[in-house]
């Protein structure tokens, strides 16, 4: 019998199968008060998205301010901390925004990197001491216990190694950061233009996930950090502080802003999230305002001097934070209070937020803190917020709510249609041929499954990515069950 023809079919205009994302609304870049010129300085020198260059510039002054204070919330007292992802197509320009934001912070590294080198040699010296009287003191210990438990005594402690002179941490997993707790400061940065391997690398792989994000999560907050290995014993780590700015592509946020254990813990709604629209295509005035570079500079001066500022440390600690806390003055309160019960309406059932909850909640935490942030770095002195500099935090933390429906609106995408684009991705970039089957894209395809590889090749179709032929050849083989590939 000989093989029937195949279908007739007609080519129509393929019909998105997710909705395309509206564009980001412009940065309120007024609302930066204090850190406003030097946003402006580096959107204009690197022509970057305003937006990317005010998340590093918030994350270098959120860095500085949260070893000097914290800051009094509705809820109670917070860190001043600060953690942002950034979502930005690769040759945006992050890298170059992101070193201008941070020079402060790297100068103020540099500068402990003398007196460090010097420590630790003298460290060397004294730990090679110790640890040989230790060993003499234990070699002798079956002959009189009693004399060498006074020996030990008189010994006393182990050297303690001085603290490293590294305040930003980039692609290290949550494990390693932890672990080097005891020689690290007080106030940390995890700062990374490639996001990607943060958020996709050996810390989310499966059995690292759920401890990632919880410990993640307890940076943001404040909390203990604790560490239990079978070898180590027991250790937990109070009164640090951490600040973030995640630089991440496209593609690796979409996997983290629609991870549902992510979401279900509550760690995206820790960072003040943004995709800026691009700027791509329209860098074209190549030079930039003459006295920008200065006011770069100004910044990062401003930024090593509030590092160098002596810490809140707790009494007979040498890093571990017990600040003192920015208070709310009567009209930061007043301001602060309206804000928030607006944002709580706003989350019932119809209402704006009603698809953002999660962020939602912190969104006058968030305001708060922003708000200590800009207070420090405007009066490093000051132990109180005014309710001018708090409506300048709600005008960004509004920024940012607005953004995190806008991306989650977006990241919400059922499984079958997720399989549907993932189909579609394969097939006009992987597969040659103008027809497929469903049992070669079961074999070749993204998933082996030959059912679920049939309903997303249906839904392609549904949507005008495919046009059914059955009887076409594919693959040296008429085929029953085909489809044309529709490539424009």
């Amino acid at each position: 019998m000989n093989a029937p023809e195949p279908e007739p079919f007609v080519l129509e205009a393929p019909q998105p199968l997710i909705r395309e994302m509206p564009d980001a609304e412009p940065y309120p870049i007024d609302a930066l008060g204090p850190l406003r010129s030097a946003t402006e300085a580096i959107a204009s020198i690197t022509e970057a998205p305003p937006a990317l260059c005010a998340g590093s510039v918030l994350a270098a002054a959120a860095l500085a301010a949260q070893g000097l204070r914290d800051v009094e919330t509705l809820g109670g007292t917070r860190p001043v901390s600060l953690f942002l992802l950034t979502v930005a197509e690769s040759g945006e320009r992050k890298s170059t925004a992101d070193k201008l934001a941070m020079k402060g912070v790297r100068d103020f590294e540099g500068s402990l990197r003398p007196d460090y080198y010097v420590a630790r040699d003298g460290y060397d010296r004294d730990h090679a001491i110790w640890d040989k009287r230790k060993t003499a003191i234990l070699r002798g210990a079956d002959g009189d216990p009693a004399a060498t438990r006074a020996d030990l005594l008189e010994l006393g402690p182990e050297p303690e190694a001085p603290l490293r002179p590294s305040i930003v941490i980039g692609s290290a997993t949550m494990e390693g950061i932890i672990k080097h707790l005891p020689v690290l400061r007080a106030s940390l940065g995890i700062m990374t233009d490639e996001g990607g391997l943060l958020l996709g690398g050996h810390s989310m792989k499966s059995e690292n996930r759920l401890n990632t994000l919880a410990t993640l999560a307890a940076m943001w907050d404040g909390s203990s950090l604790d560490r239990w290995r079978a070898g180590d014993g027991v250790a937990s780590y109070a009164g640090r502080r951490f600040s973030s700015h995640i630089l991440i592509q496209p593609s690796a946020a979409e996997d983290f802003l629609s991870d549902d254990l992510a979401y279900g813990q509550g760690l995206l709604a820790r960072f003040l999230t943004c995709r800026p629209t691009s700027n791509i295509g329209h860098r074209l005035r190549l030079t930039h305002d003459a006295d920008a570079m200065k006011k770069v500079e100004a910044f990062a001066v401003q930024i090593e001097g509030l590092l160098s500022r002596p810490m809140a440390l707790a009494d007979g600690r040498r890093n571990e934070l017990a600040p003192p806390v920015l208070t709310l003055d009567p009209d930061a309160r007043a301001v602060l209070t309206d804000f928030a019960r607006a944002v709580e309406k706003a989350q019932a059932q119809g209402g704006v937020y009603e698809d953002a909850r999660a962020f939602a909640s912190k969104t006058a935490e968030h305001a708060a803190r922003i708000a200590g942030v800009l207070t420090i770095v405007y009066d490093p002195e000051a132990m109180t917020i005014t309710g001018e500099t708090m409506a300048r935090a709600v005008t960004l933390a509004m920024f940012y709510a607005d953004e995190a429906v806008r991306l989650q609106n977006a990241a919400v995408v059922p499984a079958h249609v997720q399989d549907a684009e993932r189909m579609k991705r394969w097939l006009l970039t992987s597969w040659q041929e103008d027809f497929i089957s469903a049992g070669i894209a079961a074999q070749r395809g993204p998933f082996k499954l030959t059912e679920r590889t049939r309903k997303a090749l249906k839904l392609l179709e549904d949507h005008g990515y495919l046009v059914a032929a059955n009887g076409a050849e594919v693959d040296g083989k008429k085929r029953k069950e085909a489809w044309k590939v529709v490539r424009s």
